[in-house]
């Protein structure tokens, strides 16, 4: 019988260039070159950071599989212990394979992982099987069409499905389509090393990226990595309503904690105060409704904002357009886009050579 499994900690971010664990967790069937060309995104990455001299979290990519004793590290035992990693990757599958019913071992880690405090992100398939963990009720999500996936045909949908390709709701990410994958990986490297290292990558690489869909990777990056149990539950329901009508003794509620102490262990976990966080987490809220198509007016009691004037002057300040100067940009960006392909092919090849 197989040892029941325990849920264990995120290695926390103490040291200024402290190793972030990716983990990529692969099953019967699911893409072979994911964790190689993650892995070497991560390399690159470093490189440039380093040369950089900046600090923050350098990130190692390991490879985990189901085995008789549950799920484990193939390697790298030695730097984690038995630490969860702060985040797991869950990739598509190869065309050539059928999904497999995913195993209960499987789905029970996932759901662990993320209740001990691992951020999660599904790619293609890989999104259902997280759809299958159950983690996913509740949450905005970018998933690939249920049939791929029979052993969820009789699951009534608890998400709400998207229309971007790609969707990042804090502790969850999920990514499906043309280049799902390549996006996925920008967007982690986004919230691991910043935005400036991720754009260096994709000047580096030479890669073509939409323009909707590089808004989506410079959106607010909040960190989940940092250890702190407390103000991880604070930020899962923050995100779960948007931020929408909370106040500071909400926030406090949530994570059992009194205000002081709140606001001293959350904006070192964080680097934003709860205000700057919620504000920021609206905002982000409010450009997926633009580009949707949303109203001004609209959109901005959406998000929690009554007053126009005050929505308009904190949406300058934080993307560095006005609500309407955005909204005009998006539907020049549509109009710019009816006159080309769909998808461009050729740019995924730059990040498959990276394997």
């Amino acid at each position: 019988m197989d040892a029941p499994f325990t849920p264990l900690s995120p290695v926390p971010r103490s040291a200024s260039s402290a190793l972030m664990e990716v983990a990529v967790l692969e099953y019967p069937g699911s893409l072979r070159a994911a964790a190689p060309v993650l892995s070497e995104l991560a390399q690159r990455c470093n490189r440039t950071a380093a040369a950089g001299k900046r600090q923050g979290a350098r990130m190692l990519v390991t490879r985990w599989t189901l085995s008789p004793r549950g799920v484990q590290r193939v390697a790298g035992a030695e730097l984690f212990g038995e630490a969860l990693p702060a985040l797991i990757v869950v990739p598509g599958n190869e065309p050539s394979w059928p999904l497999p019913p995913p195993d209960e071992r499987l789905l029970a880690w996932l759901r662990d992982s993320h209740e001990g405090g691992s951020v999660l992100a599904g790619c293609d398939e890989g999104g259902l099987v997280l759809a299958g963990s159950g983690v996913l009720a509740g949450r905005t999500v970018s998933l690939p069409d249920l049939a791929r996936c029979p052993s969820l045909a009789t699951v009534v949908p608890s998400w709400n499905l998207g229309e971007r390709s790609l969707v990042d709701d804090g502790d969850l990410l999920t990514a499906s389509g043309p280049d799902a994958w390549k996006y996925l990986s920008l967007r982690l490297l986004a919230r691991v090393y910043g935005q400036t290292v991720m754009a260096a990558t994709i000047q580096q690489l030479q890669l073509t990226i939409p323009r909707a869909v590089q808004d989506d990777l410079e959106r607010f990056s909040p960190n989940f990595a940092h250890g702190d149990r407390g103000i991880l539950k604070a930020q899962r329901w923050l995100h779960t309503i948007a931020a929408r009508g909370v106040s500071l003794q909400d926030i406090c509620n949530s994570a059992g904690l009194e205000p002081r102490t709140l606001q001293r262990r959350f904006l070192k976990a964080t680097g934003l105060r709860p205000i700057e966080y919620c504000q920021r987490l609206r905002i982000a809220k409010a450009q997926l409704l633009l580009q949707a198509g949303g109203e001004i007016d609209e959109v901005s009691w959406a998000v929690g904002y009554s007053d126009q004037s005050a929505f308009r002057r904190l949406f300058l300040r934080i993307v560095g357009l006005t609500p309407s100067r955005y909204r005009r940009q998006l539907a020049t960006q549509r109009r710019q886009r009816t006159g080309l392909p769909a998808t461009d092919a050729a740019a995924a090849e730059p990040m498959r050579s990276a394997a």
